[in-house]
């Protein structure tokens, strides 16, 4: 029986040989925290906001172009203070849920082998791949979609069928596929393919 499909985040790690696809995860690096610019430009776009919204206050009768600019400027800045807020908002449950997946995965990182489907576009200098990654999970079999750009010189990516090595952890939705053709190969062989 099929796991309901969720959202889970595929992490692809193309390894250079094939005796680094099923070594252990070893240390995940932390997740990325976003730029200063990033996190904070909701604040200096509130105070100008705010300085707008005081100015208007304090002038007495503006004529009817200074008072179209005062709210041209008043409508901008709290346009860009709510999508600077959202910004950082979204960065930060991110942040949140990719620090959860990596303590799970550092905790109790569970491997298998799994399978995908690969449809293939080009996509500037390379070739993006997407499909969907099947791997056996808890007793049912969990169905999850991914996608991975192989730039041109990179690693060959994953043909249909290939074989994956698969770490999961309960309670992450995050995954981390390993592959590389040598090892896919080596499996391939092995089962008769």
């Amino acid at each position: 029986m099929a796991l309901e499909p969720a959202l889970v985040s595929v992490r692809w790690q193309q390894v250079s040989s094939p005796a680094e696809v099923e070594a252990p995860l070893g240390d995940l690096p932390a997740p990325d925290r976003p730029g200063l610019v990033r996190r904070w430009l909701w604040l200096p776009a509130l105070l100008v906001t705010a300085g707008v919204y005081v100015a208007r206050r304090m002038i007495d009768a503006p004529s009817g172009e200074l008072e179209m600019w005062l709210m041209l400027g008043l409508m901008g800045g709290l346009v860009v203070t709510a999508v600077a807020a959202l910004v950082r908002y979204r960065d930060d449950q991110r942040l949140a849920t990719e620090t959860r997946a990596v303590e799970s995965l550092r905790a109790d990182a569970r491997s298998t082998t799994g399978s995908v489907t690969v449809s293939e576009r080009p996509a500037g200098d390379g070739v993006l791949l997407r499909g969907l990654l099947t791997y056996p999970r808890h007793d049912e079999t969990a169905e999850d979609t991914w996608s991975l750009m192989v730039a041109e010189g990179d690693a060959p990516g994953p043909r249909p069928g290939d074989p994956v090595a698969v770490w999961w952890a309960p309670g992450t939705d995050v995954v981390i596929a390993r592959y590389h053709r040598g090892w896919a190969n080596e499996l391939r062989g092995r089962a008769g393919r």
